[in-house]
């Protein structure tokens, strides 16, 4: 669906749009990589963060 607005919005042949397919599906899958990669090193500092921002909206009884 990404591949044929971007191959219709650059006047793209039918043709190239297998490729801009196999791209737009690299970079969805090396970007998935590194967030893993990024949520691995920095978990516990994510998680904190995270607890933190969820403290905020406790309900004080």
């Amino acid at each position: 669906m990404v591949s044929i607005k971007i191959a219709e919005q650059f006047g793209l042949p039918n043709n190239l749009q297998f490729f801009v397919s196999a791209v737009v599906a690299a970079l969805t899958v090396g970007g998935k990589a590194i967030g893993k990669d990024f949520a691995n090193k920095n978990s516990t500092k994510i998680v904190y963060g995270f607890g933190k921002l969820l403290s905020n909206f406790k309900e004080e009884k």
